[in-house]
């Protein structure tokens, strides 16, 4: 196959059926509606169905299957809005998560309609997630990057020592800087960061409590219990029992 004359090829039924990709400033203008969370807008554009066959189409083909053409795109679009959202505030780990959670659905949707349903709750969600993020009080970069360094270690002890020589200032100074802009201590969000990882491991994973309690680097499991129940006021056993992939279940009702 000669790549060149594929292109030169592809351009030529583009031009001749008018499918022009969308402008660099237009996509540049779609992602900073999302980044900077105006729900409002998005709303607006999608109840408008503004993405339809012919917009669709000028994005150009990624393959001959209508489904996973649209699937492609889609795949392009969230690991574009994690970016652009990772530079408007939003932390990496947060994302990330989020971006393979719904590339995941993407793979498992298998008619348009159930990728054009994705499509719209990517965009949703990811854009009222950024409009918490703007009301938040501005975070320092020191406080950043000692959330990032967390959420990098949370498979391991962490001391609040090894936090602030990662983020090169003294663990008062840090300590004091972190409670004032995030609202708690760093011991304490560090333990809400595992906790929620707990949490999503129970309810997305088949990993035992105790390997959950092993992998996130409690004391001991009867610790991480206890720790689990005062947060989410049940065991991690029971908590998995009573909701185990429960919005699995109630999708497929």
């Amino acid at each position: 196959m000669n790549i060149s004359n594929e292109i030169v090829k592809q351009q030529f039924v583009q031009r001749e059926y008018g499918l022009a990709h969308p402008t660099y400033d237009s996509e540049l203008d779609f992602y900073q509606l999302v980044s900077s969370g105006n729900v409002k807008a998005l709303s607006g554009m999608l109840l408008a169905g503004e993405e339809d066959a012919e917009v669709l189409a000028a994005r150009g083909i990624l393959s001959e299957d209508k489904v996973r053409n649209r699937r492609y795109h889609e795949i392009v679009l969230v690991a574009m809005i994690s970016r652009f959202c990772i530079e408007e505030g939003m932390e990496e780990m947060e994302s990330y998560n989020l971006s393979d959670f719904y590339i995941n659905k993407l793979d498992k949707a298998q008619t348009t309609q159930q990728v054009i349903e994705i499509h719209n709750q990517i965009i949703m969600d990811y854009a009222k997630r950024m409009r918490r993020v703007k009301k938040k009080t501005v975070i320092s970069p020191h406080c950043v990057k000692a959330m990032d360094y967390v959420y990098d270690h949370l498979h391991e002890r962490i001391d609040v020592r090894e936090v602030a020589e990662f983020v090169g200032v003294e663990r008062s100074y840090l300590s004091k800087l972190f409670h004032k802009e995030v609202g708690q201590t760093i011991s304490d969000y560090i333990m809400e960061k595992k906790l929620q990882t707990a949490r999503n491991m129970l309810l997305y994973s088949d990993f035992s409590c105790t390997e959950i309690s092993q992998y996130l680097a409690f004391a001991s499991g009867s610790y991480f219990a206890k720790c689990f129940k005062t947060k989410y006021g049940a065991t991690p056993n029971s908590y998995r029992r009573i909701n185990y992939r429960k919005h699995w279940k109630e999708a497929k009702s």
